[in-house]
């Protein structure tokens, strides 16, 4: 895979040497015609090389060290040599043709004309490199700090209805699904986001620790899978939905992708199975179940302040996790002192109880 991407990059670089020094040797508006296509051609290796000395040595080396002044002082002085080089190739036939304008002039304003014409051609040519690795920058910038708010946060940026940014937690999402360009976000509690990315991207972006992908078009979180049988994925029952959620598996990768979710199942199983307490009670130990009263205190808080909240959002406000959320939420609605009104997709918690005397 390396050294297709390594082909595929010369191939490109090839190609744009090629059409540039076509389109200079087509186009008279930007330099004056040199006389010869051998001419045009050497005019045109001068320009790529100023170009390929800005990609490759001057941001790398100055502009990326935060050396602004001297990155653009360097383009400016390469974007003159370079234009004094191309008159000097295509002087002796630019004489001829401009030989009464010369007279008129004089040699040293016609020179320094042609000259200032064709350095700040130059200069604007080598904006494109300078654009383009800055925009690699901020790529690769933006790139980063996805991950890291993914790996700590354990956040995922998407957008919604509204086109508006937001974090999701992971542990919510339900499955997601490619269409077109952009890829579908499908959350436990029924909300749907969207992110401008293939599906490839989000698959290396989740990982291949909770998520499998089981076809071109799906990826689904283990987590959430019921069973396999081979041939089909059935989900675990969310409330929004009537009947279980099914998928077809990648028929190349059917073998693989079921293997890999039996392992999984299998795993939580035993893991399950090892977790169950003995009859025994231990005296003075915390039922696991019931959520300590600080977690309770700051999603009862958090609800009095925002009204209609979902659980998406209590979760992105506490980070804690989806079992603790749906812990302390079925709490306090048997004390009382929550609901959810409205509808499932469009509904959210309120207080109705009186939560000083509760706790």
């Amino acid at each position: 895979m390396k050294h297709q991407n390594t082909i595929i990059s010369i191939s490109l670089n090839v190609l744009f040497c090629a059409a540039l020094l076509w389109f200079f040797s087509r186009n008279a508006f930007l330099r004056p015609y040199a006389g010869s296509t051998t001419k045009e051609i050497l005019a045109g290796l001068v320009l790529l090389g100023s170009l390929y000395i800005n990609y490759f040595l001057l941001f790398p080396k100055l502009y990326e060290q935060r050396s602004y002044i001297a990155y653009w002082l360097l383009v400016l002085v390469i974007s003159i040599v370079a234009g004094v080089l191309d008159m000097a190739i295509a002087y002796p036939h630019i004489s001829v043709c401009n030989a009464m304008l010369i007279e008129t002039i004089g040699f040293t304003k016609f020179f320094a004309l042609c000259v200032f014409f064709i350095s700040g051609r130059n200069l604007a040519f080598n904006f494109f490199p300078f654009m383009i690795r800055e925009r690699k920058l901020l790529q690769q910038a933006l790139e980063t700090e996805t991950q890291i708010v993914y790996q700590y946060a354990r956040l995922l940026d998407v957008c919604d209805k509204k086109n508006n940014c937001q974090h999701i937690p992971v542990e919510q999402v339900f499955y997601c699904k490619k269409v077109g360009n952009y890829t579908f976000v499908y959350m436990v509690d029924g909300d749907v986001f969207t992110r401008y990315c293939s599906i490839k991207y989000l698959e290396q972006h989740l990982g291949n620790k909770e998520f499998v992908r089981i076809s071109p078009s799906f990826i689904v979180p283990y987590r959430h899978i019921a069973s396999c049988d081979g041939e089909t994925v059935v989900m675990k029952t969310v409330p929004w939905m009537e009947t279980p959620l099914t998928f077809k598996l990648d028929t190349q990768r059917r073998p693989y992708v079921a293997a890999v979710i039996d392992k999984h199942l299998r795993a939580d199983m035993e893991v399950t199975d090892s977790a169950r307490p003995d009859n025994k009670e231990v005296k003075g130990r915390r039922n696991p179940s019931v959520p300590p009263k600080e977690k309770l205190d700051a999603v009862l808080n958090y609800i009095k302040e925002h009204p209609g909240c979902r659980s998406t959002e209590l979760m992105s406000h506490t980070l804690y996790s989806q079992t603790t959320m749906e812990r302390c939420l079925s709490d306090l609605k048997k004390r009382g002192v929550i609901e959810f009104s409205g509808s499932k997709k469009t509904g959210g918690y309120q207080v109705v109880g009186t939560p000083d005397h509760l706790f």
